[in-house]
């Protein structure tokens, strides 16, 4: 039923000009499945300058290894990820994708204005970069040391940060681990993450959703646009019509709406918090 009426409202915003007053409402509510398949669909179809993922990368040097630590990550819902392509921009000294940039700035500005200081340590990484994270982390050989790892640290070629578009927030004085207990991911998480979802992002791994790889991490969000948050998979392929499957999408996809005004729209939208 939420999928029909988001359907009927994008439709018919794309024929009608609504006044602001008529159309303030909240974004969509979603479950954990619902955002993770957003994501998905985000760097399947709608986000630029992403590049095909590579086939299975070497994680040790010993083939054998690997491809048990391969299978015990498949077996956890680790996938293969698209690659950033080469024109990344940053924000804050960290390297991402151009539009992921902008959305932290403007994030930012909101956030720091509500009293909150929290901070992005990393964005974009490379499966290179990867490699030596998850190797560091590895203590032994045996199944449940290669699953230890793989709780919290992706292999090379399954990171969503491999893309550009995937941000690691941190209170300014504190670790990944503590972030969840803080005010500032309060203020993310309030009503199904709107301050979050005000600036296109979205939790990458929410907690009500099991086999996606790492266990749920509060401290990490992806960009997809607010215009897919706004409409929702279902409302976007009905404007869009069919389009060619293409990992990275090649080009922005075509939502069919004012996207300025929408943006005007949801930048009033209320704080919460």
């Amino acid at each position: 039923m939420r999928s029909l009426f988001a359907l009927v409202v994008c439709v018919v915003g794309t024929l009608v000009a609504v006044p602001t007053q008529a159309v303030e409402e909240e974004f969509p509510t979603y479950t954990g499945d619902e955002f993770k398949a957003m994501y998905d669909y985000a760097v399947a179809q709608a986000l630029p300058n992403l590049m095909p993922p590579a086939d299975r990368l070497p994680i040790t040097g010993d083939a054998t290894l690997d491809a048990r630590i391969w299978e015990i990550a498949t077996a956890r819902g680790y996938v293969l990820r698209p690659v950033a392509g080469p024109d990344l921009g940053s924000a804050d000294g960290v390297p991402m994708q151009p539009q992921a940039a902008a959305a932290w700035l403007e994030l930012k500005e909101a956030a720091r204005a509500a009293g909150h200081g929290f901070v992005v340590s990393s964005a974009y990484r490379s499966p290179e970069s990867q490699r030596t994270q998850f190797n560091s982390k590895l203590r032994g050989t045996s199944d449940e040391a290669i699953d230890a790892a793989l709780t919290w640290y992706s292999i090379p070629g399954t990171s969503k940060h491999h893309s550009g578009y995937a941000l690691d927030f941190r209170y300014a004085d504190g670790t990944f681990g503590e972030f969840r207990d803080t005010p500032d991911y309060a203020w993310l998480a309030a009503e199904n993450f709107h301050n979050a979802k005000r600036f296109g992002f979205i939790p990458s791994y929410p907690d009500d959703v099991s086999a996606q790889g790492p266990n749920p991490e509060p401290w990490e969000f992806v960009w997809v646009g607010v215009d897919l948050i706004e409409c929702g998979m279902p409302c976007v392929d009905a404007v869009t019509g069919p389009k060619a499957r293409h990992p990275g999408g090649v080009t922005p996809a075509d939502f069919g709406l004012d996207r300025n005004a929408r943006r005007k729209h949801w930048r009033r939208s209320p704080v919460i918090g």
